[in-house]
């Protein structure tokens, strides 16, 4: 009986590694006060590095000054990417349970409600959409485009790539040098870059002006097909779209829609793996308080 009780464990713990098998990254973070830090991205396959700062140099050509900019944001964004991706999957899985009248875990209704209240979404299929990522060579155009390739102060001050707006009672805000009829602007700061990547994707995912884009990034539409959307991302409307699809054309931006995360820094983890580290940093917790 014994033997029997023990063997149906290992199997129940077995059955459990499966069909709860995650992947995380494994994210190394650099602080960047040098510019010899920066890890160069040679081809397709990225280490998942983000830098707390951005350090582009003025006294070098233009090509390489892009250059610069590309190997301290595309690692941001495909992290950013790759999370989003997990969470729609996340997501999915929980639609899936639903249609087949199987009961949910606390904590998937807990993950796919704060997504909900995050996203502004109406469903749980209305949150895919927002969720859903769009291609690599459309941020870095965008944040090429509103940052001037990293040059902005928001941008080296601020790590505001995308120009995206504040209110002066937001603690952590830059007030610009210009002003909009009369009154002057705030732009928001951020920690990291990924923070204000982060954000980006969060602003594109839930705002009302987007949601033409959303549904044709839902769609799988070309990245050009995308952009044609996005004239109410800026004041400039029509200009701006066409602005964005010469940055994407003249920099061979497309090229980086086929850049992925090094496949060594991502670590599939177990049910049971994830619930020993996680009594492992509670611990730790203890001992160090």
């Amino acid at each position: 009986m014994i033997l029997l009780l023990c063997a149906t464990v290992v199997i129940l713990f077995s059955w459990l590694d499966e069909i709860e098998i995650k992947t995380e990254l494994n994210i190394q973070h650099v602080h960047l006060d040098s510019i010899h830090k920066v890890i160069p991205i040679i081809d397709s396959l990225v280490v998942p590095v983000l830098y707390d700062s951005l350090i582009i140099q003025k006294f070098v050509t233009s090509e390489e000054r892009k250059q610069q900019f590309i190997n301290q944001v595309l690692p941001a964004i495909l992290i950013v990417k790759y999370q989003l991706e997990n969470n729609g999957r996340e997501v999915h899985q929980i639609i899936e349970k639903i249609e087949k009248s199987e009961p949910l875990d606390p904590n998937e209704l807990a993950f796919a409600d704060s997504l909900m209240i995050r996203f502004r979404a109406k469903t749980y299929e209305n949150l895919l959409t927002r969720l859903k990522p769009h291609p690599v060579s459309l941020v870095l155009a965008q944040a090429a485009v509103e940052s001037g390739w990293g040059s902005s102060r928001f941008a080296l001050e601020g790590n505001n790539l995308f120009g995206i707006w504040t209110t002066p009672s937001d603690p952590s805000m830059m007030k610009s040098r210009f002003k909009r009829d009369e009154q002057p602007i705030y732009v928001k700061k951020y920690l990291t870059v990924a923070e204000s990547i982060d954000h980006y994707f969060l602003t594109i995912g839930r705002h009302n002006a987007y949601r033409q884009f959303r549904n044709k990034r839902y769609e799988e539409a070309n990245v050009f097909q995308l952009l044609e959307t996005l004239d109410r991302y800026s004041e400039k409307g029509e200009d701006y779209t066409f602005q964005l699809r010469k940055m994407i054309e003249w920099n061979d931006l497309q090229v980086y829609d086929y850049y992925v995360i090094d496949p060594k820094y991502i670590v599939e983890m177990s049910f049971l793996d994830r619930k020993i580290r996680d009594f492992s940093k509670h611990i730790k917790r203890i001992i160090k308080d």
